[in-house]
Parts: C-alpha cells; structure tokens; sequence
C-alpha cells in the first residue's frame, strides 16, 4: 500500500474573490475541475494507494468537500483538521493517525498539476531503496523550496524559500515509511526551524540526512509543473490546456485520415498498425474483440472483395478522443453510407470503432 498525502489547509487555498466565488481548486478548465485534474496521475498510479485529503472543518462543510473529493475515485478519503495549522508539515501531522504507518509515503498538493506519468518515478525510489525522494525543475525564484545535490542526485540539503541551487522542488516528496516522516517533522519542529513562521516539508528532509538517509532528487521538466497560486498561474495552466486539445485534436483527426487511406487502399498491414491488443469492432455483422479477430476479420473482407472504395466526406473530432466519420463505401458495385465512431487512445491507436451503415437502393 501506498499513502498519498494531501493537506489541503493552506493559508491561501480557499481564498476567494468578488470576481470568483469559489476558490482555485473549483475552478472548471474544459470541463474539469483543477482539483479533479491535480489528482488525476496519483489516481492512475499501478500500485495500490489510498489518497488522504487533510481538510479544514469549516471549509469541508462549507464546499462539501468530502462529498466533491468522493467522487474522483475510491482511492481517496478525507479527514478533517481543526483550524489554521503552523504550516504544511502540522496539518500532515494531524492527519497521520489515517495511514500505514510501515508503508511508503507521499506528500503531495492538489493545488499544483504535475502533467507527468508518476510511476516511473515512483518506482525509481522504492527500487532504489532511498529513504526519501523529491522531483525538482530548474528554477532561482525565492518562492520556492530547494535542494542541493551531488554528482549522483542525492540530495546534501534542503532548503525552504531560499535558492541553493537551481533545484526546485516540484511539490512532491516521497518518505519510505510514514514512521520516518514522523521522525523527520518532529526533530525539525524540536528545533523550531519556520520560515514566515511556518514549518514546511523540505527541511525535514535535512533530519532525514543528518540520520545518514539517502534522499533522491529526480529532474522534471518544467513544462509539466503548474503550481496554481494565482491568478496569473491558472490563466496560464488554463490556456496550455487549450493549446494542448487543440493539438491533441488535430493528431486525431490526422490519425483519422491515416487510417481511411489505409482502409481505403485495402492494405490489412496499415489497418492493423493502427489496432492494440484489445481493440474492439462493432458493426451490424457483430462484435469483434482482440487485434488478431478485427484483423482476421477486416483481411477476410479485403480477401473478398476486388474492388473498394471508402471515402470519408466528414470527419469531426470531439474532446474525448473520438473521431466520427461519414462515409461512402463501394464494395464490389454495391453502394453504402454510414458512420464509423472511432474510440483512440492517448497513444493514438483505435481502442474500439463502431460502424453504423446500410446499402443505398
């Protein structure tokens, strides 16, 4: 089991303003809600988790907050904290009592986007057997956490609000065990280390270095951190997901268009690099589930046939990885006109088409 950690209890994390009634994590951005999205690769992680949202009470029932948070997948759970906290490693704190204590730990915000496949990263860490664990960008802005490293990526301090180095921490800090972050927090908040009067994560990882632990810091890409403190930060992680679906779409559509010329020149070969393991076949002969059955099943079309033509006179592309094609098809001088609904996944190949078509009299 893996306990993800979330205290989401920051001084400015239910802010809101006459302009927005709600505060940042609510904010929609196609059709998703930041929260929604900032969760998003911790619940598509391959190993068993359970996510824990540290909630202050009044804003978990003002903003049904359990209720909202629920909804985003089993994995997570909420449990609530009175009052405002010294800073982020309190209300972890008061949280902990919810988790495996034996098991690894993460410490994470769903005020931040990490746009990233988490688990090679995560899987470095518990392979690697390191006692704690960070991912870092390149960064020198004061408003950041910072770790300084060695020549193999071991972290040799750590450092609140204040550049050492060119490594900022991305907001995710990985601990082997709950019981070593407990260690680690309390040593630190014994000698009273605050900045801006608060107690942060980083600098419990100098605790976890003065008992000769080994801590990891993995790179990131910058490109891929979004860390959604104003404003100016979410108009800016707002108008990248624009950008992104735009982008997205026209792949898909150029996709679409790859696989009707494949199609259409009869080549089994094309049609069949565009299938995975499990793709799926829908049309009014019936369904047909698996790479090797839709290919053995288109072939024995292609086989059967001497002369075809399928051409596409509409593609329309939605947000949600599906393109849908209006077709002419000609087999053999018989004439058809239909629809195909093509389901892609995120590696672009066909995870399952429905065809809808009938002959023309």
């Amino acid at each position: 089991m893996l306990n993800i950690l979330v205290p989401l209890s920051g001084g400015n994390t239910f802010e809101v303003s006459s302009e927005n009634k709600y505060p940042k994590i609510f904010t929609d951005i196609d059709g998703k809600l930041l929260i929604e999205r900032a969760a998003k690769p911790f619940l598509e992680l391959n190993r068993e988790c359970k996510i824990t949202v540290a909630l202050p009470q009044p804003e978990a029932d003002k903003y049904q907050l359990p209720n909202v948070l629920g909804l985003l997948g089993e994995q997570v759970h909420t449990c609530s904290i009175n009052g405002n906290t010294q800073g982020a490693v309190c209300s972890a704190l008061l949280a902990i009592e919810e988790l495996e204590h034996d098991a690894p730990l993460i410490i994470t915000s769903f005020e931040q986007v990490l746009d990233i496949d988490l688990n090679e990263y995560i899987d470095t860490f518990i392979s690697e057997g390191v006692d704690a664990g960070v991912l870092t960008f390149k960064a020198k802005h004061p408003k950041w956490s910072y770790v300084k490293t060695d020549s193999n990526h071991l972290v040799t301090q750590a450092a609140e609000k204040m550049p050492i180095s060119n490594n900022a921490i991305a907001g995710f800090y990985y601990f082997k065990s709950v019981n070593l972050f407990i260690e680690s927090a309390k040593a630190m908040i014994r000698k009273d280390v605050k900045t801006n009067n608060s107690f942060y994560i980083a600098p419990t990882l100098n605790e976890v270095i003065l008992n000769e632990g080994k801590v990891r810091a993995i790179d990131i890409d910058k490109a891929c951190y979004f860390h959604v403190i104003d404003e100016h930060e979410l108009n800016n992680y707002e108008q990248k997901v624009l950008n992104d679906r735009n982008q997205h779409k026209d792949k898909v559509l150029k996709s679409t268009q790859e696989y009707v010329a494949a199609f259409n020149s009869m080549n089994i070969d094309e049609v069949a690099s565009f299938l995975t393991q499990t793709s799926v076949l829908a049309d009014p002969s019936g369904r047909f589930v698996g790479k090797s059955v839709v290919y053995d099943y288109i072939k024995g079309i292609f086989d059967a046939t001497t002369e075809l033509s399928f051409v596409a006179n509409n593609i329309y592309v939605t947000n949600d990885h599906e393109s849908i094609i209006e077709f002419e098809l000609t087999i053999d001088g018989t004439s058809l006109v239909g629809t195909d609904v093509i389901d892609w996944t995120p590696q672009l190949l066909i995870k399952e088409l429905r065809a809808y078509l009938y002959e023309v009299k």
